[in-house]
């Protein structure tokens, strides 16, 4: 993953989230393939840029495939017991 501070773009057009998904010659329709993942969680087209928010698309990918946490505890499990 690249560094924070790399200047790349943030918000990216459907055509360039597509191609680093995919590749530059996808076997699978990207329309298709992100419509059914939004069902799931992928980040919506953001209406004021008309493009995705790269970094939560990648977050995305990346629980999908169990990389990283999909949640966290929402209330403490108890008291801690110290021997």
């Amino acid at each position: 993953m690249p560094a924070a501070n790399d200047n790349s773009p943030l918000y990216l057009p459907e055509q360039a989230i597509a191609q680093r998904i995919l590749g530059p010659k996808p076997t699978v329709k990207w329309d298709s393939l992100s419509a059914v993942w939004e069902r799931e969680g992928l980040p919506r087209i953001d209406p004021l840029t008309g493009c995705r928010y790269w970094p939560a698309v990648r977050e995305f990918l990346d629980r999908r495939h169990g990389i990283r946490q999909s949640a966290l505890p929402s209330a403490a499990d108890g008291i801690e017991v110290w021997q």
